[in-house]
């Protein structure tokens, strides 16, 4: 029983979100392990009985990431070990404790079969990732910017942060994090393309100001979708629902894995919002079907009661063609844009007045910056640039109010001290970068100070 709760819940619109990136997972099932241990326990081994690259583990990130020391910060729901600077452990934490809250709140109601496993590494370098992984869990984590692994030898939740834009590090987190949650519920028994799917589905979620905003697309995974879809390219319907985990790996080795997962998150998508949420309840059906141990084909037919896959195809191929991207997704991926620019230009002692000053002075700059985009092994990222006037635009998307638009603010002036006025003459604050017409929810550019003045950061939140 799902006792009154709903994968997606309900939205005021026919559509609130179509189709988005999806992302390529590493979920390494080694060994069909009903329970586990806490993490801590698979460290505890005697002196005497290591071997010599155990030995040298003693000396590397494991031994300096035992839980306890250092002030570690702790999470809510999870059991960490990190060698991150505290502020983004206690970061990182917090946005897992808040992804927990919104799998249960929507998850919660499937019968849970075994103990959760709730632990997560968090490694500052790739190397540590790499090198930790394959010498205490027999892992091969090259090429994955994290995953959640179930081993002879212990299952957590891992990734590594260096080099890599926090939006990339948050979206891996929000996807594995999904898988970790569900293999309490599912073992491994969720069919590969729902799986990654509804991983997608949270993946790609928008986490503003404590509040998790489902069911946003771009228009970068629209394109690539559309395209694969009149070329011809796109798997059918059924070999997708019936494919085993052999034939999905198979197909991610042969060079086959953007668009695999890509049409994995789009049907989740489709059976969720297309026509007008006709399938959702079915889908959820679906779930609770596989949840209590039906097979995967005989758990869709009996949720949708009817065997005529090649139907849903045709709809899902209509309702791609004609899906919208998110304004909401984009409006945050530009703003982030602008906030950086505007940073910049701060640092040297400028401050736009205006939005069309502002894509004036940063073209002067030749401003660039990097955000993460899906699709792909857990993404990629993309530049943005001051020369492409859609970047200080926001698209129309079947939520918004109005046509969104944003706005520079100039901040409410303060009765200055004499530090103050000092700190202002070394760095300006920018104005406040807001916007208008935006649904679900407006968001705000906030300027944060440092407390000896002299650099500026900035934080994005939810306004009405």
């Amino acid at each position: 029983m799902h006792n009154g709760s709903t994968l997606l819940g309900r939205f005021p619109s026919r559509r609130f979100a179509s189709l988005h990136g999806a992302v390529a997972t590493v979920v390494l099932l080694l060994a069909a392990i009903t329970a586990m241990s806490p993490v801590e326990a698979w460290a505890v081994q005697s002196q005497g009985g290591r071997t010599d690259g155990e030995r040298r583990m003693q000396k590397s990130w494991w031994d300096r990431t035992e839980p306890g020391r250092g002030g570690l910060p702790t999470s809510r729901f999870y059991r960490l070990r990190s060698d991150l600077i505290a502020a983004d452990t206690k970061t990182y934490g917090q946005h897992l404790d808040l992804l927990y809250v919104e799998y249960k709140r929507r998850l919660g109601g499937l019968e849970q079969r075994t103990p959760e496993i709730l632990d997560v590494l968090m490694f500052a370098t790739q190397q540590d990732y790499i090198n930790t992984l394959r010498e205490r869990f027999g892992i091969n984590g090259m090429g994955s910017g994290g995953m959640f692994f179930i081993s002879p030898r212990g299952a957590a939740l891992a990734f590594w942060v260096e080099g890599l834009p926090r939006s990339r590090v948050l979206h891996v987190i929000q996807h594995e994090g999904f898988h970790q949650f569900a293999n309490s519920r599912f073992g491994n028994d969720l069919p590969p393309w729902v799986n990654e799917g509804v991983a997608e589905f949270f993946g790609e979620s928008a986490v503003v100001d404590g509040a998790v905003i489902v069911g946003q697309t771009s228009e970068r995974t629209l394109n690539t979708l559309r395209a694969a879809i009149s070329q011809g390219k796109h798997i059918r319907f059924r070999d997708m629902i019936t494919m085993d985990l052999e034939r999905w790996n198979a197909n991610v080795q042969s060079g086959s894995a953007m668009l695999q997962y890509m049409q994995a998150w789009s049907m989740v998508h489709f059976l969720v919002y297309g026509d007008g949420g006709k399938y959702q309840r079915s889908f959820e059906a679906y779930l609770a079907n596989i949840n209590r141990g039906a097979k995967n084909f005989e758990a869709f037919v009996r949720a949708f009661g009817t065997d005529d896959i090649d139907s849903f195809e045709a709809r899902w191929i209509e309702h791609a063609k004609t899906a919208r991207p998110s304004a909401f997704l984009t409006a945050l991926e530009r703003a982030q844009f602008l906030a950086e620019g505007m940073k910049v230009l701060a640092m040297k002692g400028i401050v736009a007045e205006s939005m069309e000053d502002l894509q004036q002075k940063l073209e002067a700059e030749r401003f660039t910056s990097q955000v993460f985009a899906g699709g792909g092994a857990h993404g990629t990222t993309v530049t943005l640039t001051a020369t492409d006037h859609l970047n200080f635009q926001i698209p129309d998307d079947d939520l918004a109010k109005g046509t969104p638009t944003f706005e520079l603010v100039a901040a409410k002036a303060k009765r200055p001290t004499k530090k103050s006025r000092e700190a202002e003459e070394k760095v300006p604050t920018p104005p406040t970068l807001v916007t208008h017409d935006l649904a679900p929810k407006n968001l705000a550019v906030r300027w944060l100070r440092s407390k000896d003045g002299e650099r500026i950061d900035f934080e994005i939140e939810l306004t009405k």
